[in-house]
């Protein structure tokens, strides 16, 4: 970053720091108030709207969300991070259902289930979150629901209500559409959704393609509800298909994508308290080879990138939650869950390649990851100031795998593929969680929490059971976008984060005019899954997955403030939010892979009438801190300047809005690696950043009836 770039940024983060703002926090429980939920009411609905126009990744609707970012995967794939953990070391829930990514390089993430013309709310829990909120994570959980169903009141007979949507932006030629249809009478309804979201690949502020950006995703989904006196049953299911999407920053891409689920919930109310109940399954067909961009590269056309891989991933499980309200003001929380993940990852042997034939590749065979799980949470209010939460969760995790094999006999695959079978694969672990809180809210205009954490996460199955140290195997096992080789671990401990969080909430009264909230946070990790190198190398590395000690800490600063309130220019406001983390692996002395550096938003946003208009910035400093074992590469500050409007008339709603208006070129923290360039130039070192879109103008109708 230039001297020019820093002294455009530093007054503006002090700006931020005075006066930064979360998302509006709808629907807060006392167990909740780190929580951020939008599209839970009307206005916020009507933002989430505003934030459709922008993406087709459902991930990137928490963006602007104070600790959570983003490391940049497919079109409709990103991994969201919060403070600094992300992908597994998070829980995702979508509707209920904790789905995993059923790929080596998980370029189907949970979020990429749902479209974001689908999503009704977000809740973001850190990694202090209760216990009730998930196990098997220490970073946060993450609960994405989609719209309720619809139901008439008493006496208004049937009742019919829906939406269709489209949208077009030009920094990818995106183009989509989305339908939702419900009808209804007051005890049964039954509704539909569907979406198709289309882009090519984008182009940066240079005006240069930014190849393997494309993507094409369709989704279908149908609700059948049945609503008794105190009680709902809902059973849903879907189809989601994926044609094609490019990663940039992978050496494969998603060339086939089809997945199945169905979800059975049942919600009822007692004398005793409240049962909620649910079931699913999920199955998903995933295909991965070089795209249509990489087969345009020489290197690739030589046969040089070409490797079919196929996985199937099946999810499934239960979970039983009871709240029993007991004494005065205290609630007991009691739940069993299970969740299975069974995988499938096979690589077809390629016709007149001799490293890749005559047989498949065994990847995973047979793998197979359950969770059994119980919990026990005890909220009381204790006076009018005072709540406290304390919570236990007790988790088993079974995983094993069957036998490999590699292409051939030959020396390249024969002694790892020998040595992996030799070995006994069924693991075990019994995984402790602790979570306590204390909330004291002396007055009306302030809010204080203090939460500590002990959470635990097992490996996933590639980590412990990905076995061949070639590096054109170990390549294809890499989440991570940084052109390394990743190899398992069969002796992986699961990970232990002892997490605590302080919170301070000042604002007016009423919680309309004015709000600043300060949230440091710090987490030790024992036996935190990180790297050891096995092979050096001029180009990607080969690395091991091993346990390390390391330390995370950072702070999270948001706020808002009333700038007017007239009937000439309605009201305005003025929020943002300020995200600096830091973390370090103890036994090595490097930074961790994938630290954002210091961030923040900040929004000028006026409504009056039927118009919402907004300006918003966006400021990235320089990254610095990076892990050369992964040979991360540095990045530069940046400062992007993003406008929208939108106007409501009735029903009827239009949105436009330009991101990156001045155009500006700018690397992604966390984009990983342009491995297409790489492939293009023949290996060129050093790997180069992924490069950010650069102008584009969003234009969205939306028509609700």
């Amino acid at each position: 970053m230039g001297k020019s770039e820093k002294f455009i940024i530093t007054p503006l983060v002090y700006l931020l720091t005075a006066s930064a703002v979360p998302l509006p926090a709808f629907c807060q429980e006392a167990i909740g108030p780190e929580t951020v939920i939008t599209g839970t009411s009307e206005k916020a609905g009507k933002s989430m709207v505003s934030k459709r126009v922008k993406t087709s990744d459902t991930a990137s609707l928490l963006k602007d969300v104070p600790g959570v970012t983003l490391a940049t995967g497919g079109g409709v794939s990103s991994l969201p991070i919060i403070h600094g953990l992300g992908d597994d070391r998070l829980i995702i829930y979508v509707d209920g259902m904790c789905l995993t990514s059923a790929c080596a390089n998980h370029m189907n993430p949970p979020l990429s289930y749902i479209a974001p013309s689908n999503v009704n709310s977000i809740g973001v829990k850190g990694g202090a979150a209760p216990v009730s909120y998930g196990g098997d994570n220490i970073g946060g959980t993450i609960l994405v629901e989609s719209d309720p169903p619809v139901f008439a009141e008493q006496g208004e007979g049937v009742k019919e209500s829906g939406s269709v949507s489209t949208y077009y932006r030009s920094g990818n030629n995106s183009t989509g559409a989305a339908f939702s249809g419900s009808v209804a009478n007051s005890d049964l309804s039954f509704g539909i959704t569907g979406s198709i979201d289309h882009a090519n690949d984008y182009k940066d502020g240079h005006g240069n393609t930014v190849t393997s950006t494309y993507y094409e995703s369709r989704n279908l989904g149908a609700t059948l509800a049945f609503k008794g006196e105190k009680s709902l049953l809902t059973l849903k299911a879907g189809h989601q298909s994926i044609p094609d999407q490019g990663f940039v920053n992978q050496w494969m891409d998603m060339v086939d994508n089809n997945a199945s689920f169905i979800n059975l919930g049942y919600k009822t109310s007692f004398a005793w308290g409240k049962l909620d109940a649910r079931a699913f399954w999920e199955n998903t067909y995933h295909k991965m080879d070089s795209g249509k961009d990489k087969l345009e590269i020489p290197a690739v056309q030589t046969g040089m990138a070409l490797m079919p891989m196929e996985t199937r991933g099946i999810d499934m499980g239960y979970a039983l939650k009871a709240e029993i309200p007991f004494a005065e003001k205290n609630i007991l929380r009691l739940g069993n869950e299970f969740h299975r993940f069974t995988l499938n990852d096979s690589w077809p042997p390629v016709a007149g390649s001799m490293m890749m034939s005559p047989n498949t590749f065994l990847n995973i065979n047979d793998g197979r990851r359950n969770r059994y799980s119980v919990f026990a949470e005890w909220e009381s209010k204790m006076s009018n100031e005072v709540t406290t939460i304390l919570g236990v969760r007790d988790e088993l995790v079974q995983m094993n795998t069957g036998n490999v094999q590699g292409y051939n006999t030959g020396m390249m695959y024969a002694a790892d593929a020998k040595a992996f079978n030799a070995e006994d694969h069924a693991r075990d672990d019994n995984n402790l969680n602790i979570t306590t809180l204390l909330r004291f809210e002396p007055a009306s205009n302030a809010t204080y929490e203090i939460s500590f954490a002990r959470k635990t996460r097992s490996p996933n199955l590639y980590e412990r059971y990905a076995w061949s140290k070639s590096f054109m195997c170990s390549g294809m096992i890499n989440w991570f976008g940084d052109g390394n080789g990743y190899v398992g671990n069969l002796n992986l401990k699961p990970e232990v984060a002892n997490t605590l969080s302080i919170s301070a909430d000042w604002h007016d009264s009423a919680g309309k005019n004015w709000e600043l909230k300060v949230t440091p946070y710090y987490s030790y990790v024992n036996d935190y899954i990180d790297v050891n190198v096995l092979t050096l190398k001029s180009t990607g590395n080969t690395l091991q997955f091993a346990n390390h000690d390391a330390r995370i800490y950072g702070l999270d600063v948001s706020g808002k403030l009333g700038l007017w309130e007239n009937s000439s220019y309605g009201h305005g406001q003025l929020s943002g939010s300020l995200g600096y983390v830091h973390g370090r692996n103890l036994d090595t002395g490097n930074s961790l892979y994938h630290m954002m550096p210091l961030n923040g938003y900040l929004t000028l946003e006026q409504r009056v009438a039927g118009w919402t208009n907004a300006v918003e910035l966006q400021l990235v400093s320089e990254k610095t801190e990076v892990d050369p074992l992964r040979k991360e590469p540095t990045t530069p500050g940046f400062a992007l300047l993003n406008l929208r409007t939108a106007y409501q008339w009735k029903n009827l709603r239009l949105d436009f809005g330009i991101t990156n208006l001045f155009d500006k070129f700018y690397y992604l923290p966390l984009g990983g690696i342009n491995y297409d360039q790489n492939l293009a130039s023949k290996r060129l070192i050093p790997f180069e950043s992924v490069a950010g879109q650069g102008r584009s103008f969003n234009v969205g109708l939306t028509q609700t009836f």
